[in-house]
């Protein structure tokens, strides 16, 4: 069972939130005052970097509100589900709460941070959830450039837990998004983190490729995939969304 429980956290992003789906990092773009936003995404796993052959799918509901111009809130509910060896479960996961606030803008670059914190709704038993709530903060840098967008991501969770994990982890991602045609956009990132598995000096790294279309300035659909690029990260990642804004 814990072989399980890594290896389904292991499919989900060292905390924090999706924001610009499919990527895994975070933008620095703000709804502004009383912006309303909705994102439903669906994510995909095939692994078996942890040990047995293991499936999982997540699908989440992030409810995020500007409470003025460069400070939005965020709330996300995860719905998880998980298969291995013939066993399987489905559930509730871990809520996430956080911030996202403007720190400043030089020389063509937006700064921002990213604090939050996870509330432990998902049973652990079920391993569905870390048991113990985790906190992290991310600092963000973002540019456009004609129809060019780049966003940088460094962050540290602090993962409390009561799956014996690592408890210190590092994260951080670099993406590219182009506008090549006015109603689409193609993203690419590279990510990574510190394993949660304290004995693995395999620390999982992916690429990501995905499309982005808005057929209205007020809603964005999305599909991507994600690549395990070492043996410590997953093999496959399939990846859809929708983002409506209110």
């Amino acid at each position: 069972m814990k072989m399980l429980l890594t290896a389904l956290l292991l499919a989900l992003p060292a905390g924090g939130a999706l924001a610009y789906h499919p990527l895994i990092g975070e933008d620095t773009l703000f709804l502004g005052r009383d912006g309303r936003q909705i994102e439903g995404d669906l994510d995909y796993t095939a692994s078996d970097a942890a040990g047995p052959k293991r499936y999982s799918t997540t699908a989440t509901a992030v409810l995020t509100y500007g409470l003025w111009d460069g400070l939005d809130v965020l709330v996300t509910v995860p719905w998880q589900g998980w298969s291995s060896r013939g066993i399987s479960e489905s559930g509730l996961g871990d809520v996430l709460l956080e911030a996202k606030f403007r720190a400043c803008a030089r020389k063509g670059w937006t700064l921002a941070l990213k604090p939050g914190f996870s509330m432990p709704a998902g049973s652990e038993s079920k391993s569905l959830g870390a048991g113990k709530g985790g906190v992290w903060v991310y600092g963000i840098a973002g540019r456009t450039a004609g129809p060019w967008e780049f966003y940088l991501n460094a962050g540290y969770l602090y993962n409390r837990n009561d799956l014996d994990e690592r408890e210190n982890i590092l994260n951080g991602s670099a993406a590219a998004v182009l506008e090549v045609l006015p109603r689409l956009r193609a993203a690419a990132e590279l990510s990574g983190h510190t394993s949660l598995v304290k004995t693995s000096s395999s620390h999982p790294l992916y690429g990501l490729f995905g499309l982005i279309w808005s057929p209205y300035p007020t809603l964005d659909l999305d599909a991507g995939v994600r690549l395990g690029l070492d043996r410590g990260a997953d093999d496959l990642g399939l990846l859809g969304g929708i983002t409506l804004r209110l």
